[in-house]
């Protein structure tokens, strides 16, 4: 259902746009541009259920440290539970989707899935395929982590003027907030949401379609193919590309989901453990740290 609802979206709102070749492929000269087709498709999924999302409270008004956390979870708890509901919603319905027997208006859609979610192929199965392995939920525990890492629990000027949890960025002119220090020549800017739960569904799109997360999206797929529970721990190690911290990033948001008791944490922690089919994946390098050495009085790289 939620399929027919988004196809008959787009078509019905071809003729209203007033750039329909970012709608149409019959009149596409300039070729879809794949930001401007996610950013409608979520739309369109948006527009299929009705929920009204309630503002960030003012997390800078709440002093004690324990309150602003419980009040910061149980917030987001909400904003996740509804994104996963979305994308559960959009899973069914393609896992229903008959490659051999598909109508007009699922062959449309699979296509702009595909561009949506960076696929290549143009077989209808492969299509099917590739989505159900990029469309997936994300644990809870990793977003609350994100969230209050990215937004300083809710307390950051792009939360609060923009609406943006994760620090997400665009690249069009008043698309945004322009951060203070920003370099010189850059054109980025910190993207503004309609509404909170708008840069949760964003933020959950940009881990399930984007090249630099292909790590979180097998370390996904693997955990489930052994039907093991897939944790915010496990799939931060997919995240070695969200910030220029890499892997000191990767420990702080671990950190955050254990101290705040956000999932079951693990004492012995099968990502050492070589033999574990999904060992190999949850990895990353770590910086090289240098160290003195004693003897001849030089600096020689550690890997501690």
């Amino acid at each position: 259902m939620v399929l027919l609802l988004v196809g008959a979206f787009l078509l019905k709102n071809a003729e209203k746009t007033d750039h329909p070749s970012e709608l149409s492929s019959a009149t596409n000269t300039r070729g879809l541009s794949s930001a401007n087709v996610a950013a409608r498709i979520s739309q369109a999924i948006e527009s299929t259920f009705d929920t009204k999302v309630e503002p960030i409270p003012d997390f800078l008004a709440i002093t004690d440290v324990k309150l602003k956390k419980t009040t910061f979870f149980n917030y987001l708890k909400k904003l996740t539970t509804e994104a996963n509901y979305k994308i559960l919603q959009l899973r069914a319905e393609i896992k229903g989707m008959n490659p051999q027997r598909l109508t007009h208006q699922q062959t449309q859609l699979l296509n702009r899935l595909s561009k949506t979610y960076k696929i290549k192929v143009a077989e209808p199965i492969e299509q099917i395929d590739l989505l159900l392995h990029k469309v997936g939920i994300i644990p809870a525990s990793l977003v609350l982590a994100q969230a209050a890492n990215e937004s300083a629990w809710g307390t950051s000027r792009f939360a609060i003027q923009g609406n943006n949890l994760f620090g997400q960025w665009c690249f069009s002119l008043g698309c945004g907030l322009v951060p203070n220090g920003r370099p010189v020549g850059a054109n980025y800017e910190v993207r503004k949401f309609k509404d909170p739960q708008a840069s949760v569904d964003a933020y959950m799109r940009n881990l399930n379609r984007h090249g630099s997360y292909a790590n979180l999206r097998d370390i996904r797929a693997c955990l489930t193919k052994h039907s093991e529970t897939v944790t915010g721990r496990a799939l931060s190690a997919g995240l070695i590309k969200y910030s220029t911290r890499r892997a000191d990033y990767i420990d702080e948001i671990r950190s955050m989901i254990r101290v705040n008791k956000l999932e079951a944490w693990q004492k012995t922690w099968w990502g050492n453990n070589n033999q574990h089919p999904c060992s190999k994946l949850v990895q990353f390098e770590r910086p090289k740290v240098a160290t003195e050495d004693p003897v001849h009085g030089i600096t020689q790289p550690s890997n501690n």
